[in-house]
């Protein structure tokens, strides 16, 4: 596949080449699942002459899908016009479709809509575009605007965008995936792809995973139709097969019973949350229940949370509510600040802490993750069958969910018996380090974890403990994703901690509350530093 290199233009059937690469993979893996006319749409393309796959690829890797003509300049697009026409002619454009004419207007600059409605005035694009629609019909905004500035469309973009889901695996990737690798910026670990394991089994699948997205936009919108909640709530009866699913449902569900709490339909909202599986449901559950009096009904949701919390949250609000306020077990120590707040107060911490001797480095997360990536390699990217669908992904698809080890559980247990052995744990990891350096990994921040930082944390903290927070990290990543204390601070060898920042104002969050409790548990030392004014 053509390449790209810095500072200097693509070769000219690049994004061609990028856009029949991923059309290609799509129809060798997915043909059973592909209905007719989506077919046709890679058919057509593959068909077109060179100059139009040239612009195609460009016109769907723009912003749309409404594109104005004169907008559209590339160098490896010689002809425009005609290579328009033969676009359109191969229905994979439109010229001066339907639009909305408020999005039509929102094509144009200021001295642009002045010249075509001069007699518009506002202070403000949104408030200019509101007063233009109200003024003029839309047909007549549509048709001044085609008349000066023609735009076009493409026309299979839903077909495009089923493409790119099937090929990425992810709604949120798009063909800028192969810039950012081609240039360097990203590169990716090697795996397997095996079409007998694809991320949708069949049509029904696929079919019932995109209903489950356009159910989620449309809960957005709840408030601009009176009906639009009870339709989505009757829609969302659907059964879920996956964890996929699932997970686009209870958004889904969870933003439905938020916004009929809010109006005090409490009995729609309660309704919601129960179908929901994720958190937020059954803290908002057990708000609403105490709101309307049902002791009984929140004392259940309890002892459900306690026994299996489904988040740090979770677990943190089983913990504290309804129970009488306590004195913080956590570990604080005060710092009174001689003037204003500084503006970075976790470098203002590390100064202060590393006044004498020391280091600190301002990780958040991103330390706990990386030990975990780095300890876990192997585990993260072990040929599970649907865990890996493209050659693009920086994680299995189902990391972070509930039953992520339990096809790995052999793996993960080969993996630590390996690593208890302490010399073995410092050079695994470093042997990691050095040969995966760059490989996207969901759990590594190559930009922080420098060798600085992994020879400071290899010298200073015991093995076995970096191996306990990985393992911990791993087993936890669905519930603890975040809360890890900010700062790493290292005064020698053996001598370590683990801070969190706080200024005057600021209070621990649940995900912190619960990070200090399983740093305990680990015997990983930790504190509050809270600055007063």
């Amino acid at each position: 596949m053509p390449q790209l290199a810095a500072n200097q233009p693509p070769p000219p059937d690049y994004y061609a080449e990028n856009l029949r690469h991923l059309l290609g993979h799509v129809r060798s893996h997915y043909a059973d699942l592909l209905a007719p006319e989506e077919h046709a749409f890679a058919a057509s393309y593959v068909a077109c002459s060179n100059p139009a796959q040239r612009l195609f690829a460009r016109l769907i890797g723009r912003k749309g899908p409404w594109i104005r003509v004169d907008k559209v300049n590339y160098a490896e697009v010689d002809d425009l016009e005609p290579t328009l026409d033969e676009l359109h002619l191969a229905h994979l454009i439109s010229v001066n479709p339907s639009a909305p004419a408020d999005a039509l207007l929102g094509l144009l600059t200021n001295a642009e809509r002045a010249g075509l409605f001069p007699e518009v005035a506002a202070t403000s694009k949104p408030q200019w575009i509101e007063r233009c629609v109200s003024r003029h019909s839309d047909a007549y905004i549509v048709r001044r605007v085609a008349g000066q500035y023609p735009w076009v469309c493409v026309r299979p973009y839903s077909i495009f965008k089923l493409y790119q889901l099937l090929f990425f695996g992810d709604a949120e990737q798009d063909l800028s995936t192969f810039v950012l690798q081609d240039l360097g910026l990203l590169k990716y670990e090697r795996y397997e792809l095996n079409p007998e394991h694809r991320q949708f089994a069949d049509r029904e699948q696929l079919d019932r995973y995109l209903c489950l997205r356009k159910l989620n936009a449309l809960s957005h919108r709840v408030d601009e139709a009176s009906t639009l909640a009870q339709s989505l709530a009757r829609a969302l009866s659907l059964k879920t097969e996956s964890r996929l699913e699932a997970r686009v449902k209870d958004k889904t569900l969870n933003r439905l019973g938020r916004w009929h709490e809010r109006r005090g339909e409490y009995a729609a909202a309660l309704e919601c949350y129960a179908r929901s599986t994720s958190h937020p449901a059954r803290e908002r559950s057990a708000r609403v229940l105490q709101r309307l009096g049902d002791h009984a009904g929140v004392e259940k949701l309890m002892r459900e949370m306690r026994r299996a919390p489904r988040s740090a949250e979770e677990e943190d609000f089983a913990e504290r509510f309804g129970a009488p306020r306590q004195r913080s077990a956590i570990r604080t120590t005060e710092y009174p600040l001689n003037g204003a707040v500084p503006d970075n107060i976790e470098q203002f911490a590390i100064d202060t802490l590393t006044a004498e001797r020391g280091r600190g480095w301002h990780l958040e997360n991103r330390f706990s993750l990386g030990i975990a990536g780095l300890a876990f390699w192997p585990v993260i990217f072990a040929d599970i069958p649907g865990a890996f669908v493209n050659r693009f992904q920086s994680a299995p698809v189902d990391l972070g969910w509930p039953d992520f080890l339990k096809p790995r559980v052999d793996i993960l247990n080969a993996r630590l018996e390996l690593l208890r052995d302490e010399q073995t744990f410092v050079e695994v990891v470093r042997r990691t380090w050095m040969e995966k350096r760059g490989i996207a990994n969901r759990l590594v921040s190559w930009g922080q974890f420098d060798k600085v930082l992994l020879d400071a944390v290899l010298a200073a903290i015991p093995a076995a403990a970096l191996l306990s927070l990985g393992q911990f990290v791993l087993e936890n990543l669905h519930r603890l994703r975040s809360g890890f204390p900010d700062l790493l601070v290292v005064y020698g060898p053996g001598e370590y901690e683990f801070v969190e920042v706080k200024g005057p104002t600021d209070q621990l969050q649940p995900g912190q509350r619960i990070w200090f409790k399983a740093l305990a548990q680990l015997q990983l030392p930790a504190r509050v530093v809270k600055f007063r004014a």
